[in-house]
């Protein structure tokens, strides 16, 4: 089944775009960032500390690539109530990194932080189409 989730797109300065789109962890509901670019999809740091439990968390050896940084021991969380727009994900495991960086970078545009990225692991799974014409994206859940 195919579900069209409303994308919003908000303009980064100078001259860039970003896609958002509405979701939950549960019952809290978040702004999701989407990012073709990253592999995997990830949340904040300061965000999964404050709200999501710790019992779910993964402490992985390997190293992890990402905002220009090396990190050496990846921490991963396994959630299992994921909503992107009106479709449910099935349960899946998000990246937790330090976002600060990226949000003082949005916090100096006035722009909202970000709490939530999806990433290609999400959008290759669910076979992701962006229409920005129809400002959508499209999941086959």
């Amino acid at each position: 089944m195919k579900v069209s989730i409303p994308i919003i797109v908000t303009t980064i300065p100078p001259k860039g775009y970003h896609i958002f789109v509405a979701g939950k962890f549960g019952r809290k509901r978040v702004l999701f960032l989407i990012d073709t670019g990253a592999s995997k999809s990830v949340i904040d740091l300061t965000y999964a500390t404050k709200y999501l439990p710790d019992k779910n968390l993964i402490q992985t050896n390997h190293q992890t690539t990402g905002l220009g940084a090396n990190i050496p021991n990846s921490t991963f969380i396994k959630l299992n109530q994921i909503k992107i727009g009106k479709a449910k994900i099935g349960s899946m495991k998000f990246a937790i990194l330090d976002l600060s960086m990226v949000n003082d970078a949005y916090a100096s545009a006035q722009l909202e932080p970000i709490v939530a990225i999806v990433g290609g692991d999400i959008l290759k799974k669910y076979k992701a189409m962006i229409d920005y014409e129809s400002k959508s994206l499209t999941l086959s859940i």
